[in-house]
């Protein structure tokens, strides 16, 4: 359906036409529209706030757009601004009775405005001295009327409504392939898209471009559209340096910004279509790829009545996406948004990929899981997908690349210092976050470099990826009348003094002759390693692991402190902390100014302890649960969907009327429920057959006429009372016969911003494995090799090679790049 939509565009394909020249348009007086729904609070604060911030003889006029609102906002307003004369704005107030939506409220007062400028500003800002100026100033740079300006866009104080110093700013946008958008940073004269809200135009360019489009509902994409017209059809929109406009951004912590109507998600959706489809060219594509977009693509939903963008077209000869895409080389080529390859990323020894963990909130941690894709393996987990992508700004020009990013997301890996974890964070596509500097080496080292740009710098200087083997044991406090099988092993000659007198190696092992699985009969030692949780502050706890004399990270490092020592876990820049006795942290380490004895240890008859007043708690290692070590055979948890064992479950023997058995390919048992609605492997029989409701996007049991429930937190899947009439995602579950799974299917929300991936049953679940920056040295020395894997050439890669470029020597958009 996406290469349908995109064929349909194809006749619109760009004619060069010859561009009429012309005078100049005199811009001396501003329309300055108020799109305003039930913000009577607000509205008249907005009113003044301009008036006292703008020359008045520059104001033709403030057109407040009552869009609904309830009250009437002209009931709520003061008889003195309401009747205007001297000295008060001059207001005018145009009123919707039944609300229309941003879209509609915007484009009603732009239609009705006078002025030679038409300002579109939102009902709660205030503007800084002189922002009028210097909108004026830039709309003449160029010499025509088609120079649309943005502000600095600032953060407001909605109490005092007065501009917060030092608060969020910003200026422009770009356009993802989502057809979703988010700030760029540093971006120049030129802004590639405007966030939305707040800027100018020339009254007779808003005429000539037909301001927005007349079929868009409500709220979102009329900045995609707006923009993209605007730079394809013969305009340029600038930064007007020097006008600032403080801004209330909605803040779930106060109730007082709260959006005060609703935004239908379906509505949101189809303009972004709209302007995706109107604009895009064969690119639409890969916007309808993405799954917030199948109500048009699988589901037939209609975009409605395109005309209007035909004949905007073909009367101004506007020009295909493709001069959008060169004239933003720097956000799509640079970026790497347009990849020459997609691929997984494979750690050679252990055989597992890099994978993405989704969490609430970033940032997101990126660990070792079985990889997926393949052929006959099914489709490649798209938290499995990296390309290069960020600007080098260590080259001439600044191109591509120096990170390493999510496919689709805008989420790139990012690591604050040697032994921290890697975790992904919102790309600086400009590439001016270091944290993000990563290049993989592929054809020569094998090592996944981490600022390897930054090999001068002494803060955490150059770094490599390392495998985080999983704990054998945890760790723990004992008493002093309790056995303790963990003593202090120096490694080398060197001590240290502490300031008591005590004599301690300065570097060491602490071993423990607990017997764990894989010792090799040499005990476990400890190190830091991986953690998610509040006690992880630095992504690390301290746990036991087989102790290997080449594993430089077992090595513990002691310095004088206070009264006693501070204890460095191997290459992790962290300290141990006693938590006041309670856990032992592998926590960020004090400054000894600081005093706090939670860092202060001591080494006492060959032991590492803490000192709780009088009594001394030792280290030692402590055995882990035994779910911790083996996951419950046969028990299913949800996972992401990779060809492994655990997960390939099967029809078998299909009868006539529809059902079947679900046999494990691996082991031969059967999908069963264990008689207390719990899913299982156990043996196969005829009440253990199953059935697919492929309109309902259910998978029943039928003996019990149950449904497959993903459970509570999506954690533990169970058998349920099958969701009738409509399925929630907890049930909506599919068969994928090869390589044989039982998919939860994924879905989103907030309009796109939110995905939630498939996964699949799985009872035989890999433990996700942490992945940490070490120096180089150690890795190399490990032979920890990484590589890609499934490398690919992605759609908007091939759209771009196949579609039709500017011809060479062609002037940019906007006729100069700044």
């Amino acid at each position: 359906p996406g290469r349908a939509a995109a064929e349909q565009v194809s006749s619109l394909r760009w004619r060069p036409q010859p561009v009429a020249k012309e005078a100049p348009t005199d811009l001396k007086t501003m329309s300055i529209v108020l799109p305003c729904a039930f913000e009577g609070e607000f509205a008249e604060k907005t009113v003044n706030a301009i008036w006292d911030n703008t020359r008045h003889e520059a104001i033709k006029e403030i057109i407040v757009v009552d869009d609904g609102s309830r009250p009437p906002l002209k009931s709520v307003m003061s008889k003195r601004i309401l009747a205007g004369g001297p000295g008060v704005a001059p207001m005018r107030i145009i009123r919707h009775e039944k609300t229309k939506g941003l879209i509609g409220a915007k484009k009603a007062g732009g239609d009705a405005a006078v002025g030679d400028v038409i300002v579109f500003l939102d009902c709660h800002i205030s503007p800084r001295r002189g922002w009028e100026d210097s909108f004026f100033l830039q709309m003449k740079r160029a010499g025509d009327h088609r120079t649309v300006v943005v502000p600095t866009i600032t953060s407001l104080d909605p109490d005092t409504w007065t501009e917060i110093q030092n608060g969020a700013n910003g200026k422009v946008c770009y356009v993802l392939w989502n057809s979703d958008f988010t700030w760029l940073a540093n971006p120049g004269r030129d802004a590639p898209l405007m966030s939305g809200g707040l800027l100018a135009m020339s009254r007779k360019w808003w005429e000539e471009t037909e301001g927005y489009d007349e079929h868009m509902v409500a709220w979102g994409g009329e900045n995609i559209d707006q923009s993209i017209r605007i730079w394809l059809c013969g305009g340029r929109i600038e930064v007007a340096e020097g006008a600032y406009i403080a801004h209330m951004w909605r803040d779930a912590k106060n109730p007082k910004t709260a959006l005060k109507y609703p935004i239908p998600t379906r509505d949101v959706m189809r303009n972004k279509a709209r302007a995706s489809k109107a604009w895009f060219g064969e690119f639409t594509e890969k916007v309808f790829s993405f799954p917030e977009y199948e109500a048009f693509t699988k589901h037939g939903e209609p975009l409605g009545d395109m005309s209007n963008f035909d004949r905007l077209k073909d009367k101004l000869q506007c020009k295909p996406f493709t001069h959008y895409l060169q004239r933003f080389s720097y956000v799509y080529f640079d970026s790497g948004l347009i990849p020459e390859d997609i691929f997984q990323i494979r750690e050679k020894k252990t055989g597992l990929c890099l994978e993405r963990i989704q969490e609430q909130q970033q940032p997101h941690n990126v660990v070792l899981m079985p990889c997926g894709g393949g052929e006959g393996g099914g489709k490649t987990p798209e938290l499995q997908i990296w390309h290069r992508g960020n600007r080098d700004p260590s080259r001439k020009g600044k191109p591509c690349c120096s990170g390493i990013m999510n496919w689709n997301f805008l989420q790139c890996f990012d690591a604050v210092s040697i032994g921290s974890k890697l975790r992904t964070f919102d790309c600086e596509i400009q590439g001016g976050s270091i944290n993000q500097h990563f290049t993989l080496d592929d054809a020569h080292t094998g090592q996944l470099f981490w600022r390897h740009h930054d090999a001068s710098s002494r803060k955490g200087g150059d770094g490599c990826l390392d495998v985080v083997q999983v704990k054998s044991a945890d760790s723990q406090f004992v008493s002093p009348d309790s056995h303790c099988s963990s003593t202090v092993e120096p490694e080398g000659t060197e001590t240290v003094r502490s300031s008591g007198g005590e004599v301690a190696p300065a570097h060491f092992r602490l071993r423990s002759t607990l017997v764990i699985e894989d010792s090799g009969g040499g005990g476990a030692c400890a190190l830091g390693v991986g953690a998610d949780g509040p006690d992880a502050v630095s992504g690390f706890q301290l746990g036991f692991q087989r102790c290997d004399a080449e594993d430089s990270g077992q090595i513990l490092h002691a310095k004088r402190m206070l009264n006693g020592l501070q204890i460095t876990v191997g290459e992790t820049n962290n300290c141990l902390d006693s938590s006041g006795g309670s856990a032992i942290l592998v926590y960020p380490c004090y400054e000894e100014s600081v005093q706090n004895y939670n860092q202060v240890w001591h080494i006492k008859d060959g032991h590492l302890i803490w000192q709780q007043g009088h009594r001394d708690l030792r280290v030692d290692a402590k055995p882990l649960p035994s779910k911790d070590r083996q996951h419950q055979k046969g028990t299913f948890t949800m996972q992401t969907c990779v060809p492994k064992p655990g997960q390939r479950l099967r029809r078998d023997k299909l009868d006539q009327d529809g059902t079947f058995l679900l046999r494990d390919a691996d082991n031969g048992g059967c999908l069963i429920n264990n008689g207390r609605d719990e899913l299982a492997i156990g043996e196969c029989s005829a009440d253990q057959r199953w059935r697919e409701l492929v309109q309902s996007e259910q998978v029943q049991h039928v003996s019990t006429g149950n449904c497959i429930d993903a459970g509570a937190g999506e954690s533990r899947p169970i058998l349920y009372a099958c969701h009738k009439p409509r399925t929630s995602r907890n049930q909506k579950f599919k068969l994928v016969d090869t390589p044989g799974w039982i998919q939860m299917e994924g879905t989103w929300g907030d309009n796109g911003r939110k995905r939630w991936f498939e996964k699949c049953l799985d009872h035989m679940p890999a433990e996700p494995i942490s992945v940490t920056v070490q120096k180089c040295q150690r890795t190399e020395k490990k032979g920890t090799r990484w590589e890609k894997l499934h490398a690919e050439q992605p759609l908007e890669r091939r759209l771009w090679e196949q579609a039709e470029k500017p011809p060479p020597g062609a002037l940019p958009l906007g006729g100069s790049a700044a």
